[in-house]
């Protein structure tokens, strides 16, 4: 019975993340070239460098929800609000005006760390290491199915409706999300939280400091992300080339991609990864994951275009949302209350959006400065995978000692 509860709770938040992500697909493309529209792609690396600011505000109101309501209406609060705020942005894009194009496009990056980290927050308070590395590639499957479907309509609707109608559809997703893993708390209970001492570090930073598995996460997590930052803006300049005059176009476009990627990536989700966690170590997955890329963008390296770009960018986003996700997922499942729900914000969501946002930061002094950093994306690319690479042998390491405590 307790093995069966497991399943159910995985597959509520599965199914909570599957609408979710289908609702992010609509937002992607469409604030991605709404904002490039507006301002241009080399302006990209500037509405991101603001993202450190906006989600460590973020994560802050975070923590203090979880200490106030508890996991179950945070979660909630979350949900309905992302939702709301979807939609309000919406409604002022229908008035015309530019400014709310880089609101829209910090909430996308937002909201959506925000919400599918809580999802495996509770997942990972109710499995065993053994069970998730059983469940999480069912579970990423699932959540990818909303990747697949969203993507998949938003390339056959974007050109006849236009991208503002893609962000309504993200709101109204919200709701079902929000609904479904509310559901999933109020069926099997929310896990116990520690009291709460008096402490001047509500958000948990002292937990990073204390385990340093966490503390080499949150580096893994920021150097992957300048990986996926720099190949993203490389991407999205070749398109806007492509594509020059024709925003509907290229929303179709990169709704395609997308859903092509999703679609994807579902095999690697429901097959290899289940097997790959359950048949090939830990930390030789880890290490695999930067070895692929580096191969990838080499290859980019030698002959820069939009398909060989997209498909070091499309070989990242697929492992990112499979195998590397689910066996990261598994160091947390021994860890306490408080690293699940407090530190894992701090990296899969600060550190997530900080990656883009701080290399953004560096990206715009130096445009200012004269350099064209586009000529430079990739190396900068190759150079954070060696990083990432290295930072793997620690961290299974120490992870390793933690699995054998427990």
């Amino acid at each position: 019975m307790v093995i069966l509860r497991y399943y159910k709770v995985a597959a509520f938040m599965a199914l909570s993340a599957m609408f979710t992500l289908t609702g992010y697909e609509f937002i992607r493309s469409a604030s991605t070239v709404l904002f490039k529209s507006a301002y241009g792609a080399d302006k990209l690396p500037l509405v991101m460098a603001a993202m450190p600011i906006v989600v460590f505000f973020g994560v802050w109101l975070y923590s203090r929800l979880l200490s106030v309501l508890g996991p179950q209406r945070t979660l909630l609060v979350t949900s309905l609000g992302s939702g709301l705020s979807i939609l309000a942005c919406y409604l002022i894009l229908l008035t015309g005006v530019k400014w709310i194009t880089p609101v829209l496009f910090l909430l996308k990056e937002f909201y959506i760390v925000l919400l599918i980290e809580q999802y495996w927050s509770y997942i990972n308070s109710s499995l065993s290491s053994k069970t998730a590395k059983q469940v999480n590639g069912p579970v990423t499957g699932i959540a990818g199915l909303g990747g697949a479907i969203g993507g998949t309509l938003v390339g056959a609707t974007a050109g006849e409706y236009g991208a503002e109608t893609m962000v309504l559809f993200a709101a109204i997703a919200c709701l079902p999300a929000a609904l479904v893993s509310n559901a999933g708390y109020v069926l099997f209970g929310e896990p116990e939280m520690p009291p709460r001492a008096a402490t001047s570090d509500p958000m948990g930073w002292h937990l990073l400091k204390e385990n340093p598995t966490l503390a080499y996460l949150l580096g893994i997590v920021l150097t992957s992300q300048l990986v996926s930052a720099v190949l993203d803006y490389k991407f999205q300049g070749l398109l806007s080339v492509q594509f020059a005059g024709d925003p509907n176009a290229e929303t179709a476009f990169q709704g395609w991609f997308f859903g092509t990627l999703n679609t994807s990536v579902l095999a690697l989700q429901f097959i290899i990864t289940p097997l790959a966690l359950s048949f090939i170590g830990l930390r030789w997955i880890h290490i695999l994951m930067p070895l692929v890329h580096l191969v990838a963008i080499s290859m980019a390296l030698i002959e820069p275009s939009v398909w060989s770009v997209g498909l070091a960018f499309f070989l990242f986003k697929a492992f990112d949302y499979s195998i590397f996700r689910a066996a990261k997922e598994v160091l947390y499942v021994p860890l306490s209350f408080d690293e699940r729900y407090r530190a894992k914000e701090i990296i899969d969501v600060l550190g997530y959006r900080t990656g883009k946002g701080a290399s953004s930061v560096v990206i715009v002094g130096l445009q200012n400065a004269g350099v064209l950093m586009s000529n430079y994306y990739l190396a900068l690319a190759f150079a954070a995978t060696a990083l990432w690479l290295a930072l793997i042998f620690p961290l299974t390491q120490r992870a390793r000692a933690i699995r054998e405590e427990t």
